[in-house]
Formats: structure tokens, sequence, C-alpha cells
């Protein structure tokens, strides 16, 4: 009788903790910003760049060439630049008035740099979009958290359209490619992937794979793909109808299919082990914006007057 009543005590406390471990993953004030920042102004930002290029002033190409012409043919890279600003602001919410070091931003430029380098070499590869920098993107997310992702992602999409070509479409990747790595930083927080990264090796020296990392990845491409299309649809359907809409989807598939397989296949080779060492590297430096607040357990409390 008394264990039955034990038993039904334990079942609401353990929901609590259940709620509680969800409501962490945005513990601090500056996570819940960043959040917002993610999911309202940038989206904002984008519709705003949107209305502006269908309503943007004709260029006087047979007069004499004004400010206003150099500031809307060049519009595109400068909202990229401002895009990168404010896609900046989540990471350094996160620290919470804290000074960002260099050595924070270290490990995000190098897999953004990866990401470049990645993207390049596999243009090589005669498969549409057949690319790994969601992967990579991904990887940075799960070591360093979703705002580092983000970060990341943006970075991404804007260095290496240096060698792709910039253009409307590069605020768009750098909102995608960035989100895709928010995304996998908040799930890796509520445990979707598991230990990744952090697993033990079985009798013949072997770490298990994240089979949920892989089928994210897979999803992603599609993900990335589907938001694209908006940009097209945006951007460049006159008129409108659900016709041409559809097509859009319907073409991009094999595109999308293509993406999403490239990413699982380098999360299933080389995911675990990535984050596994980006890890290692994370707590030897130190790399990490959570907030920690520290007390001293009353064994060692100095006596009031005194110092320790």
């Amino acid at each position: 009788m008394r264990s039955s009543i034990q038993q039904k005590d334990l079942e609401p406390a353990e929901q609590k903790a259940e709620k509680r471990r969800i409501r962490d993953i945005f513990v601090s004030p500056g996570t819940r910003k960043a959040a917002l920042v993610i999911t309202v102004v940038l989206p904002a930002l984008l519709m705003a760049y949107a209305w502006f290029m269908n309503h943007r002033p004709p260029l006087h190409i047979k007069s004499e060439w004004t400010l206003q012409d150099t500031l809307i043919q060049n519009s595109d890279l400068f909202l990229s630049f401002v895009f990168l600003i404010v896609s900046a602001l989540p990471f350094y919410l996160v620290f919470d008035r804290k000074k960002v070091k260099a050595r924070e931003l270290t490990p995000i430029a190098l897999m953004a740099a990866l990401c470049v380098v990645g993207r390049a070499a596999f243009s090589l590869i005669p498969l549409p979009n057949f690319k790994p920098v969601s992967a990579i993107i991904i990887i940075t997310a799960l070591a360093f958290g979703p705002e580092a992702g983000y970060l990341t992602g943006a970075l991404a999409a804007i260095l290496s359209n240096f060698l792709f070509g910039q253009g409307p479409w590069t605020p768009w990747q750098m909102f995608c490619w960035g989100l895709l790595g928010f995304l996998a930083g908040v799930l890796r927080k509520l445990g979707v992937f598991g230990p990744v990264g952090e697993t033990e090796a079985n009798a013949k020296g072997r770490r298990p794979r994240s089979i949920a990392l892989c089928v994210y990845g897979f999803l992603s491409g599609f993900l990335y793909g589907w938001i694209m299309n908006l940009y097209y649809i945006i951007g460049w359907v006159r008129p409108f109808s659900w016709k041409a809409a559809g097509a859009a989807y319907v073409s991009s598939f094999f595109f999308d299919l293509s993406h999403g397989v490239c990413t699982a296949l380098v999360l299933w080779l080389v995911g675990e082990p990535w984050v596994r060492k980006l890890l290692r590297i994370k707590k030897k430096f130190g790399l990490t914006g959570e907030v920690r607040r520290y007390t001293l357990p009353p064994s060692t409390k100095a006596p009031e007057g005194e110092t320790l």
C-alpha cells in the first residue's frame, strides 16, 4: 500500500522534472532572445527584402550614374552583411553581457572556412547540390550550441558565395543554413540525438552512430530546399499561382534529395568523431557561453569578516 502511494507521488515528480528539462533548453535570457531574433527578426528582414526587390526603382542606365543606382545594384550584398550582423546577435546574446573573446569565435570561423572548402571541393562531383555544408554546420551546433550553429551557417553562406556568386539568394541561404544549425543544437539539448560525441567504444573499438542524427541530416536537405523555394516563389513568380508554386517544389525534389543524402552520409561517417574532438577542444579551452553560478558548499564558506 505504501509503495503504491510512493509510486503515485513519484510520477508527478518525474513529469515535473521532464517539463523542467524542456524549459531549461532556453535557460538563460540570452538564449530566449536569440530564439526571438532567429524566428521573428530575421524572417521579417527577408520579407522586407523581398518587398524591396519587387518595388525598387529602376536604374538610370542611360543617364549619369548616381549613388542611388549603386545602392540598388548592390542591395543584395549590403543586405547580406546586415543579415550577418543580425545573425551574430544570437551568439553574443548567449554570453549575457560577458565580453566575447577571440578564442570563442575561432572555432566558428574555422568551421565556416571548412564549409567553404567543402562546398568548393564537392562542386566537382556531378550531382546536384551534393554538398557537405549542412553536415558541417550541424556538427558545429552539436559541439558548440545552437547559436554557434546559426552563426556558422550564416558565415558559410556569405563566404562561399564569394566563390559561387552573390545575389538576392544569399540572405535566404544564410537563413536556411543558420536555421539548420540552430535546430540541430536545440534537438541536441532535447536529447533527440543521444550522447553524440560522448559515447563509449565497444569491444571492437567502435562507437555507435546516431541514427536520429542521420535522419535529421537527410530531412534537413528538404527543409533547406523548401525554404529556398519560397525565395523563388516570392521573388520571381508573377502572377502567383499554386500551380507554379507546386511546380517549383516538384522540380527541386532531386536537388533536395541529393542534398539530404550527402548530409546524412557525412554525418554517418564523420559526425561522431568530429563532435567528440570538438567537445574535447571546447572543454580544454573553455569555449562556452553558458552562464554558470557557483556557490561554495557549507563546509568551505568563510566565517563573517574573513576571506578564503
